[in-house]
């Protein structure tokens, strides 16, 4: 074949492959022009999406080419299918779009707010824990939200539900407004308050419960006062808020009034329920004050309530004890924002020490004998010293006898009686008292203890006259029995026991003079100490001075006390040197 053939061939060839490019990119454009749906009347019942698909299973249908059209309506189809809940961020398909928090498919996480900032939060009700530590909850799952990190449970009273309208409560006048008139929501009912439990309060004029608030400011960008932050056990602190000042508000605002916060006020001692009568259980505020109410002078209202303090205090019990409050008041001008602060303290009330019984002590020198006349307790007294040396029966003008004090009285008795028995009577009571003591206190202390009183009376007979004679006691000897006890260095003082002597005579009467009547009081000390634990060396002792140094003083325990004695030896030391001998040779071999 010459040049001429292959030069025709070749643009045959060329003719050829063009023809064919030709007839392929009709095929493409019509194949496309069919995939593409045509507008469509949509019947009622049936969604964009069932459309769609239908007329795009007809392009299908007509299509000749089944490799390139089940390639064309992938792409539509597949957008579609996302419009019931489009993601208007979601710019890239099958790609995680960064900062779009519900792009979740493309992403593969239920919940992008834990991988984003600045996704919006869901609210979730209930009590929550971390996820990690339930592992079983023996709850309807109808009450669980489970998100990556919390598990939450929701209790059934506390469904969701359309939140009411905040009603409007009107003013209570001098009572403290923070706590509306609403029926509390308290449903527990303790015998002790707990930690962050809501104070209850209740108004005896009008029989009205509420809650305790303290008032705080409003949102992040308002500061004015809102009286609904209820204050909780334990939880001390201090807010602070602003209130407008107005001619009007001045004289009617409760909260610019001192009296307002603790009128007729008082505290719940114990969480209780609505239904249980609180007249046991009522704590009255007390104010610390009387406060004025504030008037409008000068264009400035004056006494405003400027800062509000609660003392709240509390036993290891749980319960409220006491409560008070303290206001101060400053003079503010009309139309200006007062900077109130409200404080809410817990103190723990510390217990009121009980009266126990008081240790018997010792008595001390000087101190008064306790005595006990009957059922009564007195100090015990002797004669006293008149003037004129009379004797008197008068109990004032006796003394009392004080513990290691001797002491010796008298007087001089005279009475013109003939009765035997009326003179015994008279001198008895001179001496003694109007009654003898039966008991004497061993000890000092509100519980003494107690021992007896010994009595030695004159005798009585029956046959005794004036004339023959009458045995009467003119004299009263008192003996005090005492020790001490315990150690030496801390002795207490006791009283071991007394005895009371009359020395007696007879006397005929009436008297042709004064009688001389005498007391001797004598204490005695019986204490017997104990013996020195070590006392003066004596002869026979034998000090270990070679105790360190064992010589030929100290021969296993045996003394050598004579020089002539050295020169013996003990079978001890000879078995000693034998065993020492045979060991030795024992070695050797």
């Amino acid at each position: 074949m010459n040049s001429l053939q292959w030069f025709g061939c070749f643009q045959l060839f060329i003719l050829l492959c063009g023809c064919s490019d030709n007839s392929t990119t009709d095929i493409s454009t019509g194949n496309f022009s069919s995939a593409t749906p045509a507008p469509a009347t949509h019947s009622p019942g049936i969604t964009e999406e069932e459309t769609l698909l239908s007329t795009g299973s007809t392009a299908l249908f007509r299509t000749e080419e089944p490799t390139v059209v089940s390639e064309a309506p992938t792409e539509p189809s597949v957008q579609l299918a996302k419009t019931p809940e489009a993601c208007l961020c979601d710019l890239t398909p099958d790609f995680c779009d960064i900062g779009c928090c519900c792009d979740t498919v493309d992403c593969g996480v239920s919940n992008l707010s834990t991988v984003f900032t600045g996704c919006p939060q869901k609210t979730i009700l209930g009590i929550c824990i971390e996820k990690w530590l339930m592992f079983r909850a023996n709850v309807e799952s109808s009450l669980i939200t489970v998100t990556d990190s919390l598990f939450c449970v929701q209790p059934e009273e506390k469904a969701p539900q359309s939140l009411p309208a905040a009603p409007q409560f009107p003013a209570l006048g001098d009572s403290y407004h923070f706590s509306p008139p609403e029926s509390t929501s308290v449903r527990h009912s303790r015998k002790f308050y707990r930690v962050d439990d809501v104070i209850q309060t209740y108004f005896s004029n009008s029989s009205v419960r509420g809650l305790l608030r303290q008032p705080s400011s409003g949102a992040a960008a308002s500061a004015f006062c809102i009286n609904h932050n209820p204050a909780k056990f334990l939880r001390s602190m201090s807010l602070s808020c602003t209130r407008l000042v107005t001619p009007e508000s001045c004289t009617t605002d409760p909260s610019l009034s001192a009296r307002s916060y603790f009128s007729d006020l008082s505290l719940i001692k114990i969480p209780i329920v609505e239904r249980t009568n609180v007249s046991g259980f009522l704590i009255p505020v007390t104010p610390l004050s009387d406060w004025p109410a504030p008037s409008q002078q000068n264009n400035s209202c004056i006494n405003a309530v400027k800062q509000v303090e609660f003392v709240i205090l509390y036993n290891s019990r749980g319960e409220l004890t006491n409560a008070t409050v303290n206001v101060v008041l400053a003079d503010v001008e009309l139309n200006q924002l007062l900077l109130q602060s409200h404080s809410v303290h817990f103190q723990l009330d510390p217990p009121n020490p009980t009266p126990g019984p008081v240790p018997a002590v010792g008595l001390t020198a000087g101190a008064p004998l306790i005595c006990r006349f009957g059922e009564e307790l007195k100090p015990l007294t002797s004669l006293g010293v008149s003037e004129g040396g009379e004797c008197w029966s008068d109990p004032s003008r006796r003394v009392p006898v004080l513990f290691t004090h001797n002491s010796f009285t008298g007087c001089a008795f005279s009475s013109p009686t003939g009765n035997c028995s009326e003179l015994r009577s008279q001198i008895y009571e001179i001496l003694q008292g109007l009654s003898s003591p039966k008991l004497i206190a061993m000890n000092a202390g509100a519980q003494p203890d107690w021992t007896r009183i010994i009595t030695q009376e004159c005798p009585i007979s029956m046959q005794e006259t004036c004339e023959s004679g009458c045995i009467l006691p003119h004299s009263l000897s008192i003996q005090v029995l005492w020790a001490r006890q315990g150690l030496i260095d801390l002795s207490q003082n006791y009283i071991l026991g007394a005895r009371f002597v009359f020395n007696c005579q007879k006397f005929k009467c009436p008297m042709s003079s004064a009688l001389a009547l005498t007391t001797q009081v004598t204490f005695a000390d019986i204490t017997v100490y104990p013996k020195l634990p070590r006392g003066l060396p004596q002869p026979h002792w034998k000090f270990p001075f070679g105790f360190f140094i064992r010589g030929a003083a100290e021969l296993d325990s045996h003394v050598i006390v004579d020089s002539s004695d050295s020169e013996k030896v003990t079978w001890g030391l000879m078995l000693l040197t034998a065993m020492l001998v045979t060991g030795l040779e024992s070695f050797s071999r």
